[in-house]
């Protein structure tokens, strides 16, 4: 009898031992499964935050492009057209007037002034709009800003490409073409730099840009904190590329990456 007593309490005891093995089995599995929902509701959030921050920043950049585009007409009809008006009327004014010497090289000034006047709305109206880019594509365009920039305090620009008849993304081809015009405004005002090289490849449906300048260079947190570093960044991010930036004393450099299907 007491054995059997015996018996029955271990078999209670093993019972009991099985049913809190389980049920602490059961509680591990459910925080683990519970971790595992949380982890994944994180990241999904996180995704969503992203896209929605990619989202805007692409209504952003695109609303920038529109006022661009309005601004740049605006300059085109109206500015340029009372320019062109005002070369006319001079021109009317001296052929009309018998002038004294002191007339006539005021005259002649102030037709070169209209002229200066008329190629900087031009070259404003230009810039804002490049139309190389929709005519002709990247390459031109860029080829069009480095001759643009030629020359400034003694600057080489060299620009070559390689393959881009077959990359026709629009979009990334106009954030190229913006993050040219910003990185060599930068090299220009800041850099102290002689020369340029300017590297745009695709090849194998992905494009790459490389960029370098042999100025005095900046430290991380400059760039970091740039605000034309941010711009450069958002239409990266924005079109699915990737940024990398190597500064030293002796330089400036940018790698972009962007996957685009052929």
């Amino acid at each position: 009898m007491a054995t059997q007593e015996g018996l029955d309490v271990y078999f209670f005891m093993f019972t009991g031992m099985l049913v809190m093995f389980l049920l602490s089995a059961a509680v591990v599995v459910l925080f683990f499964v519970y971790q595992k929902k949380f982890y994944n509701q994180q990241v999904q959030l996180k995704e969503t935050e992203a896209d929605y921050q990619r989202k805007l920043t692409r209504n952003n950049i695109e609303k920038i492009e529109e006022e661009r585009r309005r601004v740049a007409k605006d300059l085109h009809d109206e500015v340029g057209s009372i320019f062109s008006t005002l070369g006319m009327k001079i021109i009317q004014f001296e052929k009309k007037h018998n002038t004294s010497s002191g007339s006539i090289e005021l005259i002649k000034e102030s037709k070169l002034l209209v002229d200066k006047g008329i190629m900087s709305v031009r070259r404003i109206s230009h810039n804002m709009i490049p139309n190389e880019l929709e005519m002709f594509g990247i390459a031109a365009a860029i080829e069009e800003l480095c001759f643009q920039f030629e020359g400034t305090d003694g600057l080489e620009v060299d620009f070559e490409s390689r393959g881009l008849d077959k990359c026709g993304n629009q979009e990334i081809e106009l954030a190229l073409y913006r993050i040219t015009q910003e990185l060599i405004s930068n090299t220009v005002k800041h850099a102290e730099a002689k020369r340029v090289e300017i590297m745009l490849i695709c090849n194998n449906g992905e494009v790459s840009y490389d960029y370098h300048d042999d100025g005095i260079g900046f430290d991380h947190e400059q760039v970091r904190r740039g605000l034309g570093i941010h711009n450069i960044t958002n239409r990266i991010e924005m079109n699915g590329g990737t940024l990398s930036y190597h500064t030293a004393q002796k330089g400036f450099g940018v790698s972009i990456y962007f996957p685009v299907k052929i």
